[in-house]
Parts: C-alpha cells; structure tokens; sequence
C-alpha cells in the first residue's frame, strides 16, 4: 500500500498516467499526465486532511467545522463517489450521524484485487445496507471505472449517484482555464421554480460563462444541466493551454443524465465542480420522494431487493500543444476516443479499449 499526504492509499498506473485512490472515503485523489508536468488536475486541499473514520467533534471541529458537511470535508480529495444521494441529509439523519453525500465518502474501502495497472475495491454502507464495489484499469491515457451497487435487503430503494469530480489548482486558473461540456437545458440547484437557462450560463449571486474558471470572486454558484438528449455519451473536458494538460471524463447519458456544475473562488478555495449523476436533487429520500423526474428526465434510478445497479465510466488525461484551440466535440469511434478540436477540426485520438465486461465497450 502507498500513501497520499500521510494517508493510506492504492496506486496504478500507465505508461502515461498515475492514479492515486484513498483507502478511507475512496477517492481518486489524484490523475497525473506524466507527460505534462506531472500535474494532478484533480482538487487537493491548501490543509492536510484526515482519514474521516477518524473524525472527532471535540478534536477536529475547530479545523473541519461540526456541521453534516465537517465530517465529510476532514477527509475529501478529488474525485468522491455520493451515494445512495447527492447533497444534504436531512435534520433527523443529521442528528442520527449522517454526513453530506452518504456513507460511501467517510468509510474505509477494502482491496479486493490488486495489479500494477488495475485495482478492485467493495465497501459495505451499514446504515442502508449496501454493498459498493469499483473495478479501476489504468490502460494508456485512460482510466476505465465500472461500478457496482448491491441491494443487501429485502426492500426496493429509490438511489442518488453522482460522481463528484472537484478540479483544483494549480490546473485550476482564472483567466487560463477552460472547460467544455455537451450540457443543455439547465437551473439553479436551489431553485424550485426550475426556472431554465441554457448552458454555458451559469447563475448564482453573480452570472458567468461556465466555459472557463470565473476571475470574480464568488462562492455560491451550483447549477444542474442536462446531458444533450440527442447524445449517447456525455463528456466534460477541461484544458490548460499554458500548462498543456487537458483533462476530462465521459460516460453514458442513459447512466448519468444530469450534471451538477458548481464553482467557489475565494481567498480559501478555488474549485470547480463538474458532478455527472443519476440526480440533480439536493438531498436524501425525503426530497427524492418530492419529484420522479425533472423535464420528463428521472431524479433517481431504483434498486430492487436484493438486486444489483451497474454503471461506467473513464477518464483521460493527455498533454496538449501551446496552441491548441478548445474542443468541439469527444466521441468514441472503434478503439479511438477522437477530441475534436475547435475551428481546425483535428482529432486528438487516444486508443480506447474499455474490455468487453466494461458498459461502455459498445459504443
């Protein structure tokens, strides 16, 4: 076992990238292009973090807080799966213990199978009774994830999923970064009114373009779009033309149709959050129960008794040339994942090759 800023942690890697996951929370602490400065894209806190089993009110509330996120921010990195939901417990679950966005962040995942280039991890989530297992493969300039929940009781559950992937500096710049997605009709998160925009926009306190990392301070921006409808895969991709890395995620709209943009820069933070997920709810059961679908799209997928849900998908990091333009499009074809490039219509092909048990080999 390696370690992560003094925590316990699993490491693989290609001839091109290095992955590092946490073994409390499970998080991809961090995706490294090799080629690129070995620069991790993914959000690492300015404090040292802990390992949030670890978490002690009286002892680490001064530096983490006490509220139901304290427990969850003592230890987070990354890429943090949320699961069964997406946002806030409610104040029963609250009171009984619960932190934000599930049991799957604050405990300790065990190794299930281990090699150089592919790790195999399951937890156990107690207080819903369910199992969570991940199959990682490092393969060239991708990261193949195929993830598996298992219903351990007799009753049928209504389940939020969202892959909450937080990129950071030093890939991170106002005024440098730039980020691409094939998202469409969109609302703030809070608002109930759905009332629509349409991306790149993006609303808070203040309004932005969602395509780059704003330079104005802000610090309560969280916005939910739709994958386009009209696509099978749905992608983010974000760039940094002075550090030549570019960086991004695709996946299966049928899996994962929404995803939750969000953006804090202060003096403290400067993240940007690219969430793709089964949910744009804020919430647990009580606020899923609230609406099935949001624009005729559902809010949560349901978990039989006993049954299984599957879902996949890669990441991919590269480096870039100085001068390169933006992207128009990522798509899979054959055994290629082409990045089409703005204005010149060049392809960036990096080899895909998910393997046959993988949900997106298909495409």
């Amino acid at each position: 076992m390696d370690t992560f800023q003094g925590r316990k942690a699993w490491r693989i890697e290609s001839e091109f990238l290095r992955v590092t996951i946490l073994e409390c929370g499970g998080h991809v602490a961090e995706i490294v292009c090799k080629s690129a400065g070995e620069i991790n894209p993914l959000w690492t806190q300015d404090r040292p973090t802990i390992d949030s089993d670890q978490f002690d009110r009286e002892i680490h509330g001064p530096i983490y807080g006490i509220d139901a996120e304290a427990r969850l921010m003592s230890g987070l990195a990354g890429h943090n799966l949320c699961f069964p939901y997406w946002g806030a417990p409610s104040a029963s679950e609250e009171a009984a213990g619960m932190t934000f966005h599930g049991e799957s962040n604050i405990l300790r995942w065990e190794k299930l199978a281990f090699k150089p280039r592919s790790l195999n991890l399951g937890v156990t989530l107690p207080n819903c009774s369910i199992g969570f297992e991940r199959d990682i493969r490092c393969v060239g300039n991708v990261i193949y994830f195929s993830e598996t929940a298992t219903n351990l009781s007799a009753w049928d559950c209504p389940v939020g999923w969202c892959e909450h992937v937080t990129l950071g500096s030093p890939f991170l710049q106002a005024g440098h970064t730039l980020i691409e997605a094939n998202l469409t009709r969109g609302f703030r998160t809070a608002d109930e009114s759905l009332n629509e925009f349409l991306w790149p926009e993006g609303r808070g306190a203040l309004s932005c373009v969602l395509t780059r990392f704003s330079s104005a301070p802000h610090a309560d921006l969280v916005n939910s779009f739709l994958i386009d409808p009209s696509k099978q895969l749905g992608y983010f991709v974000a760039w940094h033309p002075k550090l030549c890395l570019l960086f991004g995620y695709v996946f299966l709209r049928q899996e994962f149709p929404w995803m939750n943009v969000w953006e804090d820069h202060t003096d403290s933070r400067q993240t940007r959050g690219m969430e793709f997920s089964n949910t744009p709810i804020d919430g647990t059961l009580k606020k899923l129960a609230q609406k099935s679908s949001i624009w005729g799209v559902p809010v949560y997928d349901w978990l039989d008794a006993r049954g299984t849900l599957r879902k996949s998908y890669a990441a991919f990091a590269t480096a870039i040339p100085a001068n390169f333009r933006g992207v128009a499009d990522v798509a899979v074809a054959g055994d290629k994942l082409h990045i089409k490039e703005i204005a010149t219509g060049r392809l960036l092909a990096l080899d895909w090759a998910p393997g046959k048990s993988h949900g997106m080999s298909g495409l």
